[in-house]
């Protein structure tokens, strides 16, 4: 079938092409969330991080919410952007929310006039009245958002984890929760979330996951030279940038 592997090529070969021309451009900070897929890739660190909503927090800013979940970086990925509405009539506190879901490409749905569609995931809009977001709010209260940052953590893209952060009364916050620590796969998020997720795309529960050990070279472990996913290190209210061990 050499003329379907030469059109499943074609989007892979783009990709490449593109990004370079996008970390030269944008370089790694991320702009919030983006369908675009090479962009995504290159600021998926920062992203992740909230490194957007913290350099946009400050005195008189909105309140801004983001959570992230991977659930291993290779087969979903998970995020929701909550941004204030200012629609008229609508009740303080009430909130938009945008979800994003993504999985493996589906190569059978290419596209000509967009080639690299199947990398863009499934997208959703959501409004949020203040009381469903206060249950979201409350989710978060009791997971311990607001407890210190824990600075160190490391977050494993071959595993799973969540982060959220939030610009809140003009300060940003952030946390981050991992698959090694006890009740991680018991976190309220998903449940909460679910009833206002419209992108079509079940979620990939948590699960035990055998993890081989890192090794001193980067995106290699201990006992092998296969490329592993990222591995990002939480600092002191977000991610510690540039430190990230990554493929």
């Amino acid at each position: 079938m050499p003329a379907l592997n030469k059109a499943f090529s074609a989007p892979k070969m783009l990709l490449i092409s593109a990004a370079a021309l996008v970390a030269g451009l944008s370089g790694c900070a991320s702009q919030g969330p983006t369908d675009d897929p090479v962009a995504r890739h290159f600021s998926w660190e920062y992203y992740v991080g909230g490194d957007d909503i913290a350099r946009s927090c400050g005195p008189g800013s909105p309140d801004r919410y983001r959570m992230v979940y991977n659930a291993i970086y290779d087969e979903q990925r998970r995020s929701y952007d909550f941004t204030p509405l200012d629609e008229a009539g609508q009740d303080k506190g009430a909130m938009m929310l945008e979800a994003r879901a993504m999985a493996p490409a589906n190569l059978v749905t290419i596209k000509l006039n967009d080639p690299i569609g199947p990398w863009r995931g499934a997208a959703s809009l959501r409004k949020l009245t203040a009381a469903e977001f206060a249950g979201i709010k409350a989710g978060l209260e009791q997971a311990g958002f607001s407890k210190p940052t824990p600075k160190g953590m490391f977050l494993r893209g071959d595993d799973f984890y969540w982060t959220a952060s939030a610009c809140i009364n003009g300060a940003f916050h952030f946390h981050a929760w991992n698959n090694e620590q006890p009740g991680f796969a018991a976190l309220p998020f998903l449940a909460l979330l679910a009833p206002f997720d419209a992108t079509g795309v079940e979620p990939n529960p948590p699960r035990a996951v055998a993890l081989l050990p890192y090794g001193s070279w980067p995106g290699q472990t201990q006992d092998s030279m296969r490329p592993q996913p990222h591995r990002f290190r939480v600092g002191d209210n977000g991610l510690d940038y540039g430190r990230a061990l990554r493929i």
